[in-house]
């Protein structure tokens, strides 16, 4: 058998029509400018990469860094009120999407009272100063988000949301990440699957879920608040507040209610399959049914105007000032 002598030169070009077409992709650098209306309609679509979403005062679309090394370049559209500008990648992505480390790396500029939509697949986005709107939605990545306002919502699979001064509408979503939030919202809402929510807010309506994950809320003045929880855990302090509207139930979870400036409610705890009561608001008894594990304590505090409804399956309840 003839063995082929390939010399050094050879070589090199073997190894050169060999090697990974990512080893040969260089980033293309943007930087373009449309003028679009103050109340603009933005639409993003980056696949991959870290992206920064800032709201100016001017009238301007403005977008600049470089584009994902396996881009086929961008499309930008901007007509009639609405801008739309997506990094083009191919159909199928060899290696897999990687990290957001091999993606693009963006930085956009939109008008302050612009609604924004940005949809990603291994993006992070930090977004800053939108007055009308927003919309974030990744798979694997994380999302900071500050100085929103109106209907806001934030979602990623895999990832942490960071919510700081937010007002308006806020919608926080994450299956395997962690919230955190610290916001301003008329009305505030946050779902975690296996993560955990911390949240000090000033909301007036709440709603919080979270299954497998911990939540912890310093909350003031909220009038409004309803949560759930299967195999996990919620601490509540609720100041600023004489007669809140709660419902909350647990499923194999503990909730710890502190509220120490309630003075008007009507009161139902029920606990059954070896669930647990403490009453740490009144000295109204726990009473423990005839038959089977089930407990359950009602009373009515002032003028009963306020509402606590608290149920649990194989859970803790505890309730004090």
């Amino acid at each position: 058998m003839h063995l082929m002598n390939t010399t050094p030169l050879t070589g090199l070009l073997l190894a050169a029509l060999l090697a990974p077409a990512s080893a040969w992709a260089e980033k293309q650098s943007i930087n373009v400018t449309r003028t679009v209306s103050a109340d603009e309609s933005v639409e993003i679509e980056v696949m991959r990469g870290d992206v920064i979403i800032v709201g100016v005062k001017n009238k301007v679309f403005h977008v600049e860094g470089q584009l994902d090394e396996k881009a086929e370049g961008f499309e930008l559209e901007s007509s009639g009120g609405h801008t739309v500008f997506r990094v083009k990648m191919p159909r199928r992505v060899s290696s897999g999407w990687g990290s957001s480390d091999e993606g693009s790396q963006l930085s956009i500029e939109v008008p302050e009272g612009a609604h924004v939509e940005f949809e990603g697949v291994n993006a992070n986005v930090r977004v800053t100063g939108i007055e009308g709107g927003t919309e974030i939605t990744t798979v694997n990545g994380g999302i900071e988000a500050r100085k929103l306002a109106g209907p806001v919502s934030l979602e990623t699979v895999n990832g942490r949301i960071d919510s700081r001064s937010n007002k308006g509408y806020l919608t926080l979503s994450t299956v395997n990440g962690r919230i955190i939030d610290e916001s301003d919202a008329d009305s505030l809402e946050m779902e975690s699957v296996n993560g955990s929510v911390s949240s000090r807010s000033t909301s007036r309506e709440i709603e919080v879920s979270t299954v497998n994950g911990r939540a912890q809320l310093t909350l003031d003045g909220t009038e409004r608040l309803e949560f759930s929880t299967v195999n996990g855990e919620i601490e509540v302090l609720l100041s600023g507040s004489k007669s809140p509207y709660i419902e909350g139930s647990s499923v194999s979870g503990s909730i710890g209610l502190t509220l120490p400036d309630i003075t008007n409610a009507r009161v139902s705890i029920e606990a059954s399959a070896g669930g647990s009561i403490d009453n740490g608001l009144t000295d109204d008894p726990v009473m423990k049914a005839k038959y089977g594990p089930m407990r359950n304590l009602e009373f009515i505090m002032g003028d009963g105007k306020g509402r606590i409804d608290l149920q649990t399956v194989s859970g803790d309840l505890s309730v004090k000032r």
